[in-house]
This record gives C-alpha cells, structure tokens and sequence, in this order.
C-alpha cells in the first residue's frame, strides 16, 4: 500500500515539474531547486502522520505503541507501524481543507513576492500532494473522504459540494502555476 501511495505521489509530482519545466522554456540549472522543493513539499506533506500520533493524539493505541517503538530505538518498525495505520487517521493536521485555502494563500504569497524556486516548489509541491490525496479520496473512498477533508468546518458537507470544492482548488492550483511559467 505505501509503496503504491509512494509511486503515485512520485509520479505525479514528476509529470507535473517535467510540465512546468517545459511550459517555462529556459531550462537553467536554478530548475533543480524548483525539482528539488517540489519532491521535497510532496514527501514532506506526510509528516502529519507523526505530528497526529505524537503531539495531537498521544493518548491513542497506536500512538503509544509508536512511542514505545522509539524509546526502545527500533525506528523502522515505528515507521512501518505508522505506515500501515495509515487509514486509521482521518483528522490530520494538514489534510483538510481548512488547511489547503491557508497553504494556496502561502502559495500565492511565496509565488508573488520571492525568486526562491526551492519554496516555491515546497508550497506547491505540498499543494499537489493534497489535492492528489483529495481526488483519490473524492473517488475511492467515498464515504470517508468528507470526513477527512472536512472535519475542522464541523458541517456535513453535501457530495455535490464536495466535488465542486476539489474542482475549484483544481483550477486555483492551475492559476497559481501561471506564476511559475
């Protein structure tokens, strides 16, 4: 499952900085930055995964066992744990859609006003990570996916508006790698 998870995130992320990359039409070395943040935001987007069993919940079952596992130094089988529990969480920190309108506003902000390739890369890298993980859940997994994207709103959020949530961060994501081209 991680591995599956692993690749589609990978390649995703690589169609979308080969596009960029393309669609910019000077190809200076500064590109490895913007390759390099954007791999790094995709990968780095799951670190909500520790933040919820160690900090937001570490009342939990699996929580503790991670914890065990990390005071007896055996952090492979801590990451393997939190792996394969993976499903287990659906109020994570970043994975929600509170979060995603703060971070295209970081996004917008980081695209408008620096050069910095490697965070603009970063931030948008993270932006594709979550609205992948938004398209999976809206077709996938149907009855959880309103649950983990919308939970800080406290509302049922209807089927219809969530489609039509995910296809306006779509075409946002779209408008903000204007800024990059």
């Amino acid at each position: 499952m991680f591995k599956k998870e692993f690749l589609s995130h990978f390649l995703a992320t690589i169609t979308w900085l080969v596009i960029i990359s393309l669609l910019r039409w000077n190809w200076y070395l500064d590109l490895i930055w913007l390759w390099l943040g954007g791999l790094l935001g995709t990968f780095l987007f799951d670190i909500d995964h520790w933040l919820y069993l160690l900090v937001v919940n570490p009342h939990e079952l699996t929580s503790q066992r991670v914890k065990h596992l990390f005071d007896q130094k055996r952090f492979k089988e801590a990451s393997s744990l939190v792996v394969s529990t993976t499903q287990e969480r659906i109020r994570l920190p970043f994975h929600n859609a509170l979060f995603q309108v703060i971070l295209y506003i970081l996004c917008f902000f980081v695209l408008t006003s620096t050069n910095n390739l490697l965070g603009a890369g970063l931030v948008m890298g993270m932006a594709l990570h979550l609205l992948k993980d938004e398209f999976h859940g809206l077709f996938k997994e149907e009855e959880r996916f309103g649950d983990w994207l919308f939970w800080p709103l406290r509302v049922d959020v209807s089927r219809q508006n969530q489609k039509f949530f995910v296809i306006l961060m779509l075409l946002i994501f779209l408008g903000l790698n204007l800024l990059l081209i």
